[in-house]
């Protein structure tokens, strides 16, 4: 009877090795799984006075191939990986903009003096002077067109924020349930299932792609702690935590993230803290080069309509009038925060447009008897103003009065370049009311003197102090096709080293078929064999009971 209970150990045992090589094989191609190996070991046996004498074999189990240490690397290079992947699309659709040789704000720029020469020559010649407005509508057009569709881009990288915000809260749900599904079969069995391992693994994968993550993994239980880089919780066995996107307080065009406590008490990501993943990749393109492209556009588009209106108000029209502004410009508007108690606002207008910087200012009230006013910029610097004649406040080109009664730790925030070239317009309606002279006396219509000074303004450094308007618009395009190149170059050294590691993770986790064929040859002889063990068992017992 024992060589037939250890033809049937063997039988067991093959019948089962074989179960695992077709499981393989069943998923050499399915995403996410890791290879099952059987593991045999002895039955264990008893001595005897002739010698031991073993029980065959039996299934200790089946192990997963896996490597806790090659997956967090693969992880964290997914994160970096996908951080400047994000950062670089939304990118490239600026570059895709500033990057058309033949429309663009440096060709219209070209075009206006073009047809101001023209006009310099004959400055009575009413198709000139047409020409002339038509360009300066054109250049107008151009910059509402570049600013509507940076606009686009915010909002498109907002709802962008708000899907990856939905991302991670469903992997952070899942990777719970799984904690607890997986606990409850090892509580029930000893045992780990390997299919949810792998699914365990692959939602790990997915959340590390969104956003920098830190697994800790009890290799007993299969049961994985997840916290943010920064080591907010965000699965703690089978309970997980949630992000929430909103408009911010202080500007609702932008959508900010927060975290949810155990408590439900909501806390605002540090935005410059995350560094990597698709929400980093999406925060750092707002918040850098998003912000860094729509303030010199803004800037550019202010400062060159200030100077041609400058200019032509110095001059005299075909008919002897005083020449007025050519381009519209609105006054800045201070964006109250949404927390405010009061409803004042602020009355913001330009004391000196020149003078003006694409800067961020946080205007708080502090209280009478407090100073009053604290003003910070972007970085955090302290900015002092000066008090006007009726009372307001003065620095950077603006000043402010507020409107209404505010309350202490009421703020604002404005921008003195903002939505420049988003309201930008062409004020004169005729080519006549361009002040080409500089007599005020109507029968000197040849006079060019004042379109001189206007065709002057193309070598003139007003941006900043140290660059013409094509120098400013030529920094634009080579800022951001610099950032492109370097995010480009990170992409491609990234990209590799993340491949090498799915590589790594491939050869110890992945399912080669040709190992998987010799396996499954030498599972059947196996079988077979002990096949012939159980055969030759039955013979003998079946001999033995033919004896008479």
């Amino acid at each position: 009877m024992n060589l037939i209970n250890l033809a049937q150990n063997g039988l067991s045992s093959a019948q089962a090795a074989l179960n695992v090589v077709g499981n393989n094989i069943n998923n050499a191609t399915t995403a996410g799984y890791s290879r099952q190996s059987i593991l045999l070991g002895e039955a264990g046996g008893k001595s005897t006075s002739y010698g031991f004498f073993g029980y065959g074999v039996q299934v200790d189990g089946v192990d997963r191939a896996y490597d806790g240490f090659i997956n967090n690397s693969v992880r964290g290079s997914s994160s970096v990986y996908q951080g400047i992947n994000s950062r670089y699309q939304q990118l490239s659709q600026i570059d895709n903009m500033l990057g058309d040789d033949t429309n663009n704000i440096s060709v219209s720029l070209g075009n206006i003096f073009t047809a101001l020469e023209k006009m310099s020559s004959d400055p009575v010649s009413q198709a000139s002077r047409q020409e002339a407005l038509s360009q300066f509508k054109a250049i107008s057009y151009q910059f509402q067109s570049n600013s509507n569709a940076l606009n686009g881009l915010e909002k498109s990288t907002n709802t962008q924020i708000s899907q990856t915000v939905d991302d991670v809260n469903s992997c952070a749900k899942q990777l719970a349930k799984l904690n607890a599904d997986i606990e409850k079969i090892h509580g029930q069995t000893g045992g780990i299932p390997a299919d949810l391992l792998d699914q365990r693994d692959q939602l790990l994968g997915k959340l590390s792609e969104q956003v920098p993550i830190k697994v800790n993994e009890n290799t007993d239980t299969g049961r994985v702690d997840v916290t943010f880089s920064n080591g907010l919780p965000l699965v703690n066995g089978d309970k997980s935590y949630q992000l929430s996107a909103s408009a911010s307080a202080e500007d609702p065009s932008k959508t900010v993230v927060s975290y949810i406590d155990a408590s439900g008490n909501s806390m605002l990501l540090d935005e410059s803290k995350m560094t990597s993943g698709k929400l980093g990749g999406l925060f750092k393109f707002r918040n850098e080069d998003l912000v860094s492209a729509r303030d010199q556009l803004n800037q550019l588009a202010l400062q060159m309509a200030n100077k041609f209106n400058e200019v032509n108000g110095a001059g005299y029209d075909l008919n002897g009038e005083a020449g007025g502004d050519i381009f519209n410009i609105s006054n800045p508007v201070a964006q109250p925060n949404r927390n405010n108690v009061s409803d004042t606002t602020l009355n913001v207008t330009y004391t000196d447009i020149s003078s003006v910087t694409a800067q961020d200012y946080t205007i708080t009230f502090k209280g009478p008897g407090a100073s009053d006013w604290d003003i910070k910029t972007r970085d955090g610097s302290t900015v002092t103003p000066t008090i006007g004649d009726d009372g307001e406040l003065q620095f950077g080109g603006i000043s402010f009065k507020p409107e209404g009664t505010p309350e202490a730790g009421d703020s604002f925030v404005v921008n003195p370049v903002a939505g420049a070239a988003d309201n930008i317009s062409v004020v004169i309606t005729d080519g006549n009311q361009i002040a080409a002279s500089g007599s005020a006396d109507p029968d000197e219509q040849s006079n060019n003197e004042n379109i001189k000074d206007m065709i002057a303004i193309k070598s003139q450094t007003i941006i900043g102090g140290n660059a013409t308007l094509t120098e400013a618009y030529a920094s634009l395009v080579s800022s951001v096709g610099s950032s492109m190149t370097s995010l480009k170059a990170d992409g491609v050294t990234t990209e590799k080293s993340h491949n090498a590691l799915l590589l790594q993770q491939q050869s110890v986790s992945g399912v080669d078929l040709n190992e998987e064929y010799i396996n499954l040859q030498m599972f059947s002889q196996y079988y077979q064999a002990n096949a012939q063990v159980l055969q030759t068992a039955t013979t003998i017992f079946d001999t033995i009971l033919n004896i008479r």
